[in-house]
């Protein structure tokens, strides 16, 4: 373990100061530090979903703001069961619901609460209901594009 910090020090989240700390050593601390390891990651998928990080696998920006509310919403969560957490879990929680929040805000132009609730008044897009085959005997002769394999071991 060449690391010797508790909170890991990403690139991507310039926004979270994070204090030079030894390394983890009791059950409690490495529970902290899978935890903020947890919230890190979560806010760092949603900064590339938000278009603000390249994502790794294209190279471009990336706009998918409802999976950004489903994150929020995590985090929320998390938010209201807090009181078991650490004093350092929870102030992390909190200084990242709000970072993302108003990351959010200024992406969206409104808050998440806002989206939402633009989203039930509005008429969604219903997809066509896949027909029932009719027979279900012959299901390998009517889809020859389907190949099925079987891997034996010997």
């Amino acid at each position: 373990m060449a690391s010797s910090r508790l909170q890991p020090q990403d690139g991507g989240m310039d926004s979270v100061n994070m204090p030079e700390q030894r390394t983890p050593q009791t059950a409690n601390e490495i529970s902290s530090y899978l935890f903020i390891k947890c919230i890190i990651t979560l806010v760092q998928t949603a900064d590339v979903l938000m278009g603000k990080v390249e994502a790794p696998a294209t190279g471009e920006p990336v706009m998918d703001l409802p999976r950004v509310q489903l994150i929020i919403k995590q985090l929320e969560m998390l938010d209201e069961n807090a009181a078991k957490l650490g004093l350092e879990e929870q102030q992390m929680l909190k200084q990242s619901l709000q970072e993302l929040r108003m990351a959010y805000v200024s992406a969206a132009g409104k808050t998440p609460e806002e989206d939402l609730a633009g989203e039930d008044e509005t008429p969604t897009e219903t997809l066509p209901e896949p027909a029932a085959p009719a027979d279900d005997d012959d299901d390998e002769d009517d889809e020859p594009s389907r190949t099925r394999f079987v891997k034996k071991y010997s």
